[in-house]
């Protein structure tokens, strides 16, 4: 009879420090709590566990970044671990932590033979003029990558290994090999930035409109004849540089573009006629065709 009490009672207790634990949740509350009470370190705790419950919790990842870098400040020091967490927060789609990551952590770039000795640590990749047609195998190790310069290399497409990095803002493949832009363009959705100077491009996939928080467009120098209607899905779009190209007209779609502020046509042959109707589609922006 004891014997059967006792596991009643074991069972009883089980039960309820299960009811007693916190969640994901309880912990993240709990962090938001201490980080208004500006207690900095207990905040990083609870995100922390909030995260160890739930992997691909965005704002744990988010407001953690936020009591680490007031910690630092707190403390006379930069902490560049809130990098990691502001690029993880950003992979699992909290999108405002953009804005903190253009701001304090893309500043300082590593070359090709210095980027890899610790990778955790690198935000901004410079692998220009390296005769590369890929990325190096072990960029899979750059888990933190949110800015990469790959200018003037033998890159041919978007490869797959870089359409993988889908936390970049900043791409520069200006000067490389390529002549096509293929679908996993697209998979760069977060870009806000993507420079495609002096390459061989003739057309662009309807995919392109999937990059819709770009901010700054080149494509300087190339072969492009059309723009592809998607490009109306570029509502965040300021600035689009098409200078040197062979265009001689744009879709309607571009009225949709209410944010451009410039948009360069130099050296292309649009006649008067077409140039009067782009004004007029887009009259707040400012238009070079010479």
């Amino acid at each position: 009879m004891l014997h059967g009490l006792k596991i009643l009672f074991v069972g009883i207790f089980v039960i309820c420090s299960a009811f007693n634990t916190p969640d994901a949740k309880t912990y993240y509350n709990s962090g938001v709590h201490s980080l208004n009470n500006k207690e900095y370190i207990e905040a990083i705790g609870s995100f922390t566990n909030a995260i160890s419950l739930k992997p691909d919790f965005a704002d744990a990842y988010f407001y953690r970044a936020y009591a680490k870098d007031l910690l630092g400040k707190k403390m006379g020091f930069a902490n560049t671990e809130m990098c990691g967490d502001l690029t993880t927060a950003l992979k699992y789609g909290k999108y405002e932590a953009a804005d903190k990551l253009e701001k304090t952590c893309m500043g300082e770039c590593y070359n090709l033979v210095n980027a890899f000795e610790d990778p955790d640590m690198v935000y901004c990749a410079d692998f220009s003029n390296s005769n590369l047609k890929d990325l190096p195998a072990n960029t899979s190790k750059l888990k933190y990558l949110v800015k990469l310069n790959f200018m003037d290399n033998d890159l041919g497409t978007i490869t797959p290994s870089l359409a993988s990095k889908n936390s970049l803002l900043s791409l520069d493949l200006s000067g490389n090999n390529i002549s096509t832009v293929p679908a996993n363009i697209g998979n760069l959705n977060q870009l806000r930035e993507l420079f495609l100077n002096k390459n061989s491009i003739s057309t662009l996939p309807l995919e392109f409109g999937k990059l819709s928080h770009l901010k700054v467009l080149t494509f300087r120098q190339n072969k492009l004849t059309e723009l592809p209607r998607s490009i109306a899905q570029l509502t965040n779009i300021e600035t689009l540089d098409l200078a040197f190209n062979q265009l001689t007209t744009l879709p309607l779609e571009i009225a949709n573009l209410k944010k451009l502020k410039t948009l360069t046509l130099v050296g292309n042959e649009i006649p008067i006629k077409e140039q009067q109707k782009i004004k007029t589609l887009l009259p707040n922006t400012t238009v070079y065709f010479e």
